[in-house]
């Protein structure tokens, strides 16, 4: 290593050691951007940044070692953050351990782990993680295949022995390990479990950080925390959820196995979309060691096999997306032979809609009369649209449905072969797969 990189590693080192103490001393209080400004103001050597949507860049002593606070699950009109992040180390994508990366990585561990007395773990691609436990905050060194970075989270007051469990589990839990973590009240509505796991999940990332991967499956939500040995998941169903620890390789093996062997041979078949790992994934680049390869979808052989299809998945999306990421919308594009059929939009505030394109702006009498004895119900500019409030019981199925016979009415007769998706995503941040949508891509 030449003498310059050696200095350049060593001021590197000293900004981020700088800022760590500076973090580890401040109180973001209620982390209302008016806090903010106020704890800014009532430190020399802090400088107040710009404040975008949902977002405000702060420099705790160093410039050029920036905090962004974030909104986070309360969207981008919120003035109250979430999270934080400096962002220290930027790797070229990383498809396996080791190398440069991880030599620079480790120096910055050692460095930092010198200031107060960080919890260590063995983070992804062996390095050293690092997290420092305060009374209000936690502040996290982790990396993934893309950086390591600095990351602040408040500590929620709820769930502190959840949390704790999940930390313990994450750090030196045993594969097959178990643990239950949260029970519902009987009879729960899906607006009460939505909310019960969302306290749950912000006070494990409150203790442990951001997940890998989110997801969601026919019986609940699927959380999960990774590296290529370990696996911490926080799972869920109508009665509850739990942790669990796998080995990462043998879990990710077997339902690779499900997804490509599984499932019904013909539409005379039973659909086994039920039975799937996990219908929905949203990747995010965030912490820990991303899977390197992915599932295929289970396609529906017919339109019956893709009713219970979309049934589950929009009953998961509604239900399961918005405790892990809050206000962030969801939508897909439903195509028929490279056209499109159906848009699907889910805003967790507006609740979930179906609506259909039409170049038409306005339509005859007939037309009207059988597009809403189809099931669509508002007339737009360049199209129709529904609404399923979440509070019916059955309106994933309704949604679906309509989707089906939307489809089924374009001449639809095999929707895994005549039919895809595009436009799929998440706020327009990261990767969302619908690996249950009974199409592909």
């Amino acid at each position: 290593m030449t003498e310059s990189l050696l200095r350049d590693n060593q001021s590197n080192h000293d900004a981020a050691v700088h800022t760590l103490a500076e973090l580890l001393n401040a109180d973001f209080g209620d982390w209302e951007l008016a806090t903010v400004r106020e704890l800014a103001g009532s430190r020399p050597t802090w400088q107040l940044g710009k404040v975008y949507d949902g977002q405000v860049v702060v420099t705790p002593g160093c410039p050029g070692t920036d905090l962004v606070l974030d909104a986070g699950k309360l969207g981008f009109e919120s003035t109250r953050y979430t999270f934080g992040q400096v962002p220290l180390l930027d790797h070229p994508y990383r498809s396996r351990p080791g190398g440069a990366a991880a030599s620079r990585t480790a120096g910055l561990a050692q460095a930092l782990a010198a200031v107060g007395d960080p919890v260590r773990y063995e983070d992804c691609g062996g390095a050293l993680g690092l997290r420092w436990h305060g009374e209000r905050h936690t502040v996290i060194f982790q990396s993934s295949r893309r950086g390591s970075n600095l990351w602040v989270h408040p500590v929620s007051p709820l769930h502190g022995g959840a949390a704790e469990r999940a930390e313990a589990m994450r750090d030196g839990g045993r594969p097959g390990e178990r643990e239950s973590v949260l029970s519902y009240p009987s009879g729960a509505t899906l607006v009460e479990r939505r909310a019960a796991f969302g306290e749950l999940y912000d006070a494990v990332v409150g203790r442990i950080g951001h997940p890998t991967l989110y997801g969601g499956s026919a019986t609940g939500p699927g959380v999960r925390w990774r590296d290529e040995r370990r696996l911490l998941a926080l799972n869920g169903d109508r009665a509850g959820a739990w942790l669990e620890v796998h080995d990462t390789e043998e879990l990710e093996t077997e339902e690779h196995r499900t997804f490509k062997w599984g499932g019904p041979w013909n539409a005379e078949e039973p659909p086994d979309y039920t039975h799937l790992p996990y219908l929905w994934q949203l990747h995010r680049g965030g912490p820990g060691w991303s899977p390197s390869v992915y599932p295929g979808g289970r396609l529906a052989p017919d339109l019956g096999h893709l009713l219970e299809a979309l049934t589950l998945l929009l009953g998961s999306l509604v239900e399961h997306l918005p405790p892990q990421v809050g206000l962030n919308w969801a939508g897909f594009v439903i195509t028929h032979r490279n056209r499109d059929s159906v848009r699907v939009a889910f805003d967790p505030e507006a609740g979930l809609r179906v609506l259909r394109t039409d170049r038409a702006q306005e339509d005859s009498a007939e037309r009207a009369e059988a597009m809403r004895a189809m099931g669509w119900r508002t007339r737009e500019r360049w199209g129709w649209s529904t609404a399923f409030p979440e509070t019916d019981e059955d309106f994933a199925e309704r949604a679906a449905r309509l989707i089906v016979d939307q489809l089924r009415a374009d001449g639809v007769t095999l929707p895994g072969e005549e039919c895809g998706l595009r436009d799929v995503t998440c706020n327009d941040s990261g990767t969302l797969d619908l690996y249950g949508a009974g199409i592909g891509r």
